[in-house]
């Protein structure tokens, strides 16, 4: 069985950025008048970098079990929800890219792999994220589960073979 995490290196701008926030919110608040707008938003706007620290949080603690049986969502710390999905439950796969520039030369990708005991999002930032996407492309073509044009062009970003996986009328996102 693979284990495969967030690292704390990829973490950690995100916790910098929702404390730093967080703080520089909360130490405006002390100067705000309250009811003003002005103390609205910075109230708003420390509840939402909050949210960010608790995302933050929440992926550190996650594992992805990988086998040859399936795969599995855990949680180092024993919070959250458990999620078993076996590769003969497979129905969906999903491997789409977000960029950060306009041009496209940076950004990230997302598995969503949907199975008859729910949905697991995974994000490159994984460590093992192309086994992951390897083997559950595997699952999907043994299983001849249709791959959308988009999802195939981003599995050969990752060098991940193609011939084992089904086609689709769907056109790249």
């Amino acid at each position: 069985m693979t284990r495969l995490y967030y690292p704390l290196s990829g973490l950690w701008p995100d916790y910098l950025r929702a404390g730093l926030g967080l703080a520089t919110c909360l130490g405006l608040l002390l100067f705000a008048t309250p009811q003003s707008v002005i103390f609205m938003l910075l109230v708003g706007l420390s509840l939402l970098l909050a949210w960010l620290g608790a995302v933050t949080i929440w992926r550190q603690q996650i594992e992805i079990l990988l086998d040859e049986s399936g795969v599995a969502r855990s949680s180092r710390w024993g919070i959250g929800r458990q999620l078993v999905m076996p590769w003969s439950g497979l129905r969906n796969v999903t491997l789409r890219y977000y960029s950060t520039r306009r041009d496209r030369s940076e950004g990230w990708l997302l598995l969503t792999i949907e199975g008859d005991t729910g949905i697991l999002r995974a994000d490159s930032d994984l460590i093992g994220f192309p086994m992951l996407v390897e083997r559950t492309m595997a699952a999907a073509g043994e299983r001849s589960i249709a791959l959308s044009d988009a999802t195939r062009l981003n599995a050969t970003r990752l060098n991940i073979a193609g011939t084992h996986m089904a086609e689709s009328g769907d056109h790249p996102r």
